[in-house]
């Protein structure tokens, strides 16, 4: 009678995995203060001129897109990792 075989190996992709997400995750702190930084030239450009302005728009709504895509990836949501692994700005399809 043969033994059972017994896999044991280490799954590298989930390391890998893990590398990307402590990655991501230290991206996410510079990533918050520029979203703070868009936040109060937004809030400065309206007191002043009574106008947001649209390329800060367009930035915060990429900002936005890349936390959101960060996220559904480091919670097992995704599979498709963010900017540099795909395009920056570009929404969870």
């Amino acid at each position: 009678m043969k033994a059972p075989i017994v896999d044991n190996q280490i799954n590298t992709n989930a390391f890998v995995r893990l590398f990307f997400m402590i990655l991501f995750f230290a991206l996410f702190g510079v990533v918050r203060f520029m979203v703070w930084a868009v936040v109060l030239f937004q809030f400065l450009t309206h007191l002043f001129t009574g106008r947001v302005n649209r390329r800060a728009l367009l930035w915060g709504a990429a900002l936005s897109n890349w936390i959101a895509g960060m996220m559904l990836f480091m919670t097992y949501n995704s599979e498709r990792m963010p900017f540099p692994f795909s395009r920056f700005g570009a929404g969870e399809d």
